[in-house]
């Protein structure tokens, strides 16, 4: 599921738009959540969990603050150049602001067209965005991303050969490409979880099969095209011995 947040300081409409967003999922059996409902900016930033994918509805303006809520999606732009951004404002004039911010909004509906109308387009977004979650996974079958500091990086999965972790480095991942090695924090699990087409060799090592050369079952040895190799666990050779015997036939 991937995370809806809305950020209304009204409580009236707060509970209306909470009401349309879950409505709209349930109408487009969207793999999203409806995450955190908040009114205030201290509340949101305490919900608020950066990620690849998400959702955002926002009012622009926050307890008389009238860049509230494009400061809240400044940042979120920042930490994920992925996310949906939406506002919910009175402030038509600020349009002009997102764009000269870079924040590229998905939408802007104005709160004076109506409630049915915003109930409407808060549906529409929310299947756009379904449509873009379901064209980012099965692209991203073929993209790796990572993540260094607040920078994103994607990689052609056809250029990883691996991923490894060190005993001496905890919580970093090194990534071995055709081309460069690089680290980031980051944790294998997550990994794993997310690219089923990577293979786990052992603890240590998560690796792409279509950029290996031989598996030697005896020494438990796994070779690579860029001369590198790592050990294979017991549990994992046999499914591996599998794998490549279903490779020469």
């Amino acid at each position: 599921m991937f995370p809806v947040y809305l950020l209304e300081d009204n409580s009236i409409q707060r509970q209306k738009y909470a009401e349309f967003i879950k409505n709209g999922i349930l109408i487009n059996d969207a793999d999203l959540e409806l995450k955190s409902i908040t009114g205030t900016v201290e509340d949101f930033t305490a919900d608020y969990i950066p990620q690849k994918q998400g959702l955002y509805f926002l009012d622009m303006e926050i307890q008389d603050n009238k860049l509230a809520g494009l400061n809240v999606a400044e940042k979120i732009r920042q930490d994920s150049p992925l996310a949906q951004i939406v506002f919910i404002t009175t402030h038509d004039e600020l349009s002009l602001t997102t764009l000269e911010r870079k924040i590229a909004p998905m939408d802007y509906i104005l709160k004076d067209k109506g409630l049915e109308e915003i109930k409407q387009s808060i549906t529409n977004d929310i299947e756009l965005m379904q449509k873009n979650l379901q064209l980012y996974s099965h692209s991203s079958k073929d993209i790796l991303d990572y993540k260094i500091g607040s920078l994103f990086f994607s990689i052609a999965m056809n250029d990883v050969i691996m991923l490894y972790t060190q005993k001496n480095n905890p919580g970093r991942i090194f990534i071995v490409t055709k081309n460069q090695l690089s680290e980031f924090n980051g944790s294998l699990n997550t990994f794993e979880k997310d690219y089923p087409n990577l293979f786990r060799c052992n603890r240590s090592y998560l690796v792409n099969l279509e950029n290996s050369t031989t598996y030697d079952c005896h020494s438990r040895v796994l070779s690579f095209i860029d001369g590198s190799s790592c050990e294979v666990s017991f549990r994992k050779n046999k499914e591996l011995t599998k794998i490549f015997s279903n490779k020469k036939n």
